[in-house]
């Protein structure tokens, strides 16, 4: 990178540098001349020019930088790759932070499983200040080709400061990687700035949406049976889920290993996997999740579609929402729709839930 050119300044503030002023012409014209030879001369305070700072477009595949920041109150750090997995109790670290500022986790739960069990799909790029994490993005590829998602975790003081590295780092791996999109999750409004300016635009809207327990309605179809998951079940509810979830870009097309690895949460409970069936066939199930505050939440909710307009969906949310509340005692009720699935929606104010907050996902084509 080619260096700045120096500029030349004078510096004629200081009285030892110039001669005494008299009355005598003669000295005024020496001055004068004094002065103007002065100004012609080599005699110069050179500026030097501000440090380089790295492009983020000349990333490697392994290495970055390091990429200089100096803006405000940030004086200089450095954007890295993921050091696997010597960084992640910085990390848990930096995620009580950001959890404490912001009343929910950065990751989404299988993001952060991902970057647990050092997923080799996934990626992550981390900030430092003297030696301290203060920023890091995960990436993570999806299954639908030429797909990644992202997202970001910044300690408040350092968020406007250091989010654009971070994402641009990101961006690159993907380029490398032959990405052709990448998706955003954004869980408060004010983040989607740094977004916006790379040029992600908004594609999708999350619902989150709570009802106080119990609910009053308990009615259920005749001839469905309610009972906890077993190993048996594995096919059946595989089947059902892909079929539910088709095209969806995290919950679709499941494989065994997939749901194995959402079986070896902390929190699962088998009996709170709850299994609608109508003979020996499954015909709908509810998933449910208590979390360490008591919250109760719809995990994941799905019908047959050969067996839609029955009743068998209202059904099942009607016995996740009873187990979470007899079983594991919450008294509130949680779960996440799209903001353009109308009938679902539609479902879910009969049974008294109401959005809490919305979820936005952003999309940049590479």
């Amino acid at each position: 990178m080619e260096s700045r050119p120096e500029r030349t300044v004078l510096a004629t503030n200081d009285p030892a540098d110039v001669p005494m002023m008299t009355s005598d012409s003669f000295g005024s014209q020496l001055v004068a001349i004094w002065m103007a030879i002065r100004a012609a001369s080599s005699y110069a305070a050179p500026v030097m020019p501000p440090p380089p700072r790295t492009s983020p477009t000349l990333l490697t595949a392994n290495r970055i930088g390091p990429t200089i920041v100096s803006r405000g109150r940030v004086a200089r750090m450095f954007a890295r790759p993921l050091d696997y997995p010597a960084d992640l109790p910085a990390l848990d670290r930096l995620f009580g932070l950001c959890q404490s500022h912001d009343g929910h986790h950065p990751l989404s739960e299988h993001k952060y499983a991902s970057l647990r069990r050092g997923d080799p799909h996934g990626d992550g790029f981390a900030v430092e200040r003297e030696r301290r994490i203060v920023g890091y993005v995960h990436l993570l590829e999806s299954r639908r080709a030429g797909t990644f998602e992202l997202e970001k975790a910044v300690e408040p003081p350092y968020r406007g400061l250091v989010d654009r590295d971070l994402l641009l780092a990101a961006l690159e791996k993907v380029r490398r990687r032959d990405g052709e999109e990448v998706h955003a999750w954004v869980y408060q409004r004010g983040e989607a700035r740094s977004l916006e300016d790379l040029g992600f635009e908004l594609v999708r809207r999350l619902k989150q949406m709570r009802v106080a327990l119990p609910v009053v309605d308990q009615t259920i179809p005749p001839g469905i049976e309610f009972r906890g998951y077993e190993p048996s079940d594995e096919a059946q509810l595989l089947h059902i889920h892909n079929r539910a979830f088709e095209g969806h870009l995290e919950a679709g097309n499941w494989s065994p290993q997939d749901l194995h690895e959402r079986q070896a949460y902390e929190w699962y409970d088998p009996a709170g996997l709850r299994t609608a069936w109508k003979g020996e066939r499954l015909v709908a199930f509810c998933w449910t999740k208590v979390h360490s505050g008591g919250l109760g939440e719809i995990y994941l909710i799905a019908t047959d579609p050969d067996q839609r307009g029955r009743g068998y969906g209202r059904a099942a949310a009607l016995e996740g929402l009873r187990f979470l509340n007899r079983r594991a005692g919450s008294t509130t009720g949680m779960l996440y729709v799209d903001a353009v699935n109308d009938g679902a929606l539609r479902l879910y104010e009969q049974l008294g839930f109401r959005c809490h907050h919305t979820d936005l996902d952003f999309r940049l084509r590479i």
